[in-house]
């Protein structure tokens, strides 16, 4: 019996062995770019597996979208087009083995709205001077020097950062992971909330005082801002498991 078992053992390891190298071997990488027009105001891109990074495009340089796709067995389906002021950009794997993957760089003109959105992979937005929704189900998002009415930062699985944000309204919640919001601007509404993982808030000195709601069900609670619950500032910050600290800068 244990030979027999010694022998099948074997016969897998072998076969693991021999189908990583298959994926290996048939795995390819294809990268690119292309031009985007000066005429796009908003941007959005929604893509099932791999990151996203969204920069303003620099002084003498022009709009751009980079992309690395990779297939082994299962290939990208990508779709890029432009209806109006509006850049739609697409790319789905579909079910089956091997690896299938979109990685996307963008750069834009400062007051792009953007839109973006992956199943697995993190996300990046920086330098954006307009309304900016960041989501992904597993992975973290970081938006940092933003300037827009509505921000929105989510995840299923993983970190959520906003750093150096002006809005009007934001919103920053994932399941699993930790919630930073500092250096950001007079607001008017703010929601911070994960399940399971700290929430840190920064708020600005001279904008107080805040109508406050911060809970934690099992660690926690430091608010030391000045607190109205008649204030039309709102801070909405929640977990379950893990601390929840509202501070001033």
């Amino acid at each position: 019996m244990i030979r027999i078992l010694a022998i099948l053992t074997g016969v897998s390891l072998v076969g693991g062995a021999a189908w990583y190298l298959l994926m290996f071997l048939v795995t390819d990488t294809e990268s690119g770019s292309a031009a985007i027009s000066t005429s796009v105001r908003n941007v959005e891109l929604a893509i099932d597996s791999g990151d996203i990074q969204v920069d303003v495009v620099g002084r003498g340089e022009k709009p751009e979208l980079h992309k690395k796709l990779t297939r082994s067995l299962r290939s990208p389906d990508e779709t890029i087009k432009q209806e109006g002021d509006t850049l739609h950009v697409t790319t789905r794997c579909g079910e089956g083995m091997g690896k299938c993957a979109s990685d996307y760089r963008l750069t834009v003109p400062a007051g792009t709205a953007v839109k973006v959105e992956t199943r697995m992979g993190d996300v990046s937005v920086q330098g954006v001077q307009a309304s900016v929704e960041g989501r992904t189900q597993m992975g973290s998002v970081s938006l940092e020097h933003i300037t827009g009415n509505r921000v929105v930062a989510a995840s299923k699985t993983g970190a959520i950062t906003l750093k150096d944000v002006t809005f009007d309204t934001a919103e920053a919640t994932t399941k699993l992971g930790d919630v930073l919001v500092e250096d950001i601007e007079a607001f008017k509404k703010l929601t911070a909330v994960s399940k399971t993982g700290d929430v840190d808030l920064h708020l600005p000195e001279d904008a107080g005082p805040f109508a406050v709601n911060a809970e934690t069900k099992i660690g926690d609670r430091k608010v030391t801002v000045d607190q109205d619950s008649s204030s039309g500032t709102n801070v909405n910050a929640r977990t379950k498991i893990g601390d929840v600290t509202v501070r001033a800068n």
